[in-house]
């Protein structure tokens, strides 16, 4: 299963305390991947806090924005996989990671 949450935010962005929520959903019976979509790019706490969650316990939490998911309706209608997306964020993700 993969947890999918949104955050309407858009004055206060999204930090620290949002992917430690996120990051509570990851147990077991929820499997260890989520997407935390947002309207605006997560802050640099965000990341931070989301590559220690992934170094401390090996759950993933992809950031996708808005852009990503118009982009994603966008594959759909091209008759593409718009999984494809999410492979690329996710193999991103790994890269900066290491």
């Amino acid at each position: 299963m993969i947890a999918v949450e949104f955050k309407n935010y858009d004055k206060t962005g999204i930090g620290r305390e949002e992917v430690d929520q996120t990051a509570n959903y990851l147990r077991r019976a929820w499997g260890r991947l989520a997407l935390l979509c947002t309207n605006v790019e997560p802050g640099k706490s965000a990341h931070i806090r989301r590559n220690s969650i992934f170094s401390d316990d090996k759950k993933v939490i992809l950031f996708i924005t808005k852009a990503d998911l118009s982009e994603m309706l966008d594959m759909k209608d091209r008759g593409e996989d718009p999984s494809d997306l999410i492979m690329d964020i996710y193999e991103a993700f790994l890269i900066q990671h290491e």
